[in-house]
């Protein structure tokens, strides 16, 4: 059984051991301190060496360690390699403030990135040193013989921040420190954050903040920062009559304060110029008709007339002060947070924002549930208001939209004829979406005065999502379709109100593909070449086949990219058609108030934070969306994919946390060619962006990975 002896050391505080002696134990195999171990193979093998061993932590934020700082042991360039030119060209330091030939002083910070060969994932982004890396010192002899004699002592701090550096030789020696903040593992800074949240001035980076502008002296870039410590070095070996082993301590405090941070990124698209659902194709005055695609129809449910354009979004959260307890609170009950009061909407200000069209990445500090490192190397929580540690995670959700402005819908259309010969006028208008929302069946958000405001609205409201630092994450949206091609809608020719079918209307089908028509079917996608409309070049997956139009998506989840449709509701003559004014895939009526056209118009229910006007909005339990973690490998292997979409068996190796029929679907969606009835479809389905959008080639442009 393997015995250990910890040695317990301070951490955390302005004074933290210096020199510490400790008594052996014969039987003691292992040697701990901090989030490290010694063997006691190593200490009794060694046990007369006239030598030292150094430990300490790279410490940020008054108690934080900081993983992959470098630490070296300064040894000055001695006077017979001082003559050899080839060795004092790469090592030309006889202090740690000398310059090399590129300008450079002494540091241990990489000459080039090294990718990793599991993951992909380049480290640094950017690299600003002069370190040899290992493949220059196995292929070229002097950079190794430099290495094994200036190097020799050298150590990288671990995911605790801790290092130890063993055999250091006695007396007083020059510690020095490299770290390269925005390549410290889950604390690495992006340039954007350390604008946005660290006030660093903006003249410092270039390409709209995504990068840091190059210099060769070290002290210009504001992500590097060295510093030299002279340490004494006390004897490592024991006193023969007390058997104790002595230990160098030397913490390092680094001066910038880190923010822990995530990324959400993704892309959007809409219907086309002169597209919606719901608009006149036969003269007559059928429900059916705010089910159909606005002719040419085929224009309306094909890939290749959607449009994109820049995403508007809002971004909702907790603040510490509502804590992890209250929110664990049923919120069924009345004691449960209040979003309307207690959610705060984020300032633009106060996070980083990178768009182009159909594309979007925010990179957002977190706010609450903060941590330090303790002495085992264990992140431990404190206090939210301490003004130590950092914080780790961050409470909310967002809403995404295409405005008008950003993509005029200048267009009206009709429907059937009035009784007194005019047409009904149908005028477009496009969704907004709330991320995350998974309300159940029927129970969507609905208008005060329909009565259940508090089981249905309020707990639309309180749907967040828990995002950690260090993680990044995209979009996903359940595609749900309504088929409906009857004339009956909410009332029959006697004026008796049709009872509801789970919140449609009773004629409606749910998530039905395979056999019904496309054309009536709200929400789907013709992803095929058909006639003369070609589909297959935008590269949209299919999930099933319709009729008329062969391959097509819809009634499951699509990955990294956001779908905002456009429909058409009435505005005038709405006697005609039976008191509907829109398909009810994005609400239905108000059964109280058949003139109702409360999600058609602004209005003052509450959202959040204070925000009010749930106008476009679109109904929560069939327009599923979710947040979805993607790690950079996985970055990194999709952009490697040339095609725009796929299924996750193209490209081996996933490891993220994506929506497919699988997992939860609202009304038997998810299944497989689009039928309720069949069993879950297991593919997960991606689509990286429509016509130029590329969300997973922006993410890596942007330097995000």
């Amino acid at each position: 059984m393997n015995k250990s002896q910890r040695i317990h050391l301070n951490t955390g505080t302005t004074q933290t051991d210096k020199y510490i002696m400790v008594k052996l134990d014969q039987d003691v195999d292992t040697f701990e301190f901090l989030s490290m171990n010694l063997s006691a193979k190593d200490v009794y093998q060694n046990f007369n060496a006239d030598y030292g061993v150094l430990v300490g932590r790279v410490i940020a934020n008054g108690g934080i360690g900081v993983p992959n700082a470098k630490i070296s042991i300064f040894i000055p360039l001695d006077s017979t390699d001082a003559n050899d030119s080839e060795i004092s060209s790469i090592y030309p330091y006889t202090t740690p403030r000398d310059k090399n030939n590129d300008g450079k002083r002494y540091n241990l910070l990489p000459r080039v990135a090294v990718i990793d060969s599991n993951t992909g994932v380049s480290s640094p982004k950017q690299p600003f040193g002069s370190f040899p890396i290992k493949p220059e010192l196995v292929t070229n002899q002097t950079f190794l013989n430099v290495y094994k004699k200036y190097y020799k002592y050298t150590a990288l701090t671990n995911n605790s921040g801790d290092y130890m550096i063993f055999g250091v030789p006695i007396g007083t020696q020059t510690i020095h420190l490299s770290v390269d903040i925005t390549d410290i593992g889950k604390y690495s800074m992006t340039p954007a954050a350390m604008v946005t949240n660290l006030g660093y001035s903006p003249n410092l980076f270039m390409d709209n903040g995504s990068k840091i502008k190059p210099s060769i002296d070290l002290g210009d870039l504001p992500n590097i920062e060295t510093q030299e410590i002279s340490v004494e070095i006390m004897p490592f070996w024991g006193d023969i009559t007390n058997f104790t082993i002595g230990i160098t301590r030397q913490d390092f405090r680094i001066r910038t304060t880190l923010l822990n941070t995530f990324i959400i990124f993704g892309s959007a698209f809409t219907d086309g110029d002169n597209s919606l659902w719901g608009e006149n194709h036969f003269d007559t005055n059928q429900i059916a008709e705010m089910f159909r695609a606005k002719d040419d129809a085929n224009t309306t449910i094909g890939i290749f007339s959607k449009r994109i354009g820049k995403i508007t979004e809002k971004i909702y959260y907790y603040p510490a002060s509502i804590t992890d307890d209250m929110l664990a609170i049923n919120p069924l009950l009345p004691e449960s947070p209040d979003p309307t009061k207690d959610m705060k909407l984020l300032d633009p200000s106060e996070y980083s924002v990178y768009k182009r069209d159909g594309d979007f990445a925010f990179i957002i500090s977190c706010n609450r549930n903060k941590i330090v490192t303790d002495e085992f190397g264990v992140e431990t929580s404190i206090s939210n208001t301490s003004s130590n540690g950092i914080f780790t995670k961050f409470k909310g959700f967002i809403t995404l939209e295409i405005t008008p402005e950003t993509i005029p819908m200048n267009f009206t259309g009709t429907i059937g004829k009035t009784a007194s010969g005019g047409a009904t006028v149908v005028v477009p208008f496009r969704y907004i979406l709330k991320i995350p929302q998974t309300s159940p069946i029927d129970q969507y958000f609905r208008q005060p005065s329909h009565g259940t405001e508090f089981r249905s609205t309020d707990l639309w409201r309180k749907e967040y999502h828990t995002f950690s630092g260090g993680t990044i994450y995209s979009v996903a949206k359940f595609h749900g379709t309504t088929f409906n091609s009857h004339n009956d809608g909410m009332r029959g020719s006697n004026g008796v109100q049709y009872p509801l079918n789970n919140g449609f209307f009773r004629f409606t089908n749910i998530n039905q593909i395979s056999d019904k028509d496309p054309f009536w079917n709200v929400g789907v996608i013709a992803t095929d070449d058909y006639e003369t409309f070609e589909n297959s070049k935008f590269e949209f997956p299919s999930n099933s086949t319709s009729l008329n139009v062969g391959k097509c998506f819809g009634a499951n989840w699509m990955n990294l990219s956001i779908y905002l449709p456009q429909l058409g509701y009435i505005t005038k003559g709405v006697s005609s058609i039976d008191d509907i004014r829109s398909a009810d895939h994005f609400t239905v009526q108000n059964d109280n108030d058949q003139g109702n056209i409360y999600y058609f118009v602004d209005n003052t229910q509450p959202i959040a934070a204070g925000q009010f006007n749930t106008k476009w909005f679109a109904r929560s339990d069939l327009n599923w969306t979710d947040f979805i973690e993607v790690p950079k490998e996985d970055i990194i292997r999709m952009n490697a994919l040339p095609q725009k979409g796929f299924i996750s068996s193209v490209v081996t190796g996933l490891t993220g946390t994506y929506r497919n029929g699988m997992t939860s679907c609202p009304f038997n969606g998810g299944k497989l060619n689009g039928d309720p009835s069949a069993s879950a479809d297991p593919k997960t389905y991606f689509y990286k962006g429509f016509d130029a959008a590329n969300c997973i080639d922006f993410v890596m442009s942007l330097g995000l990975v």
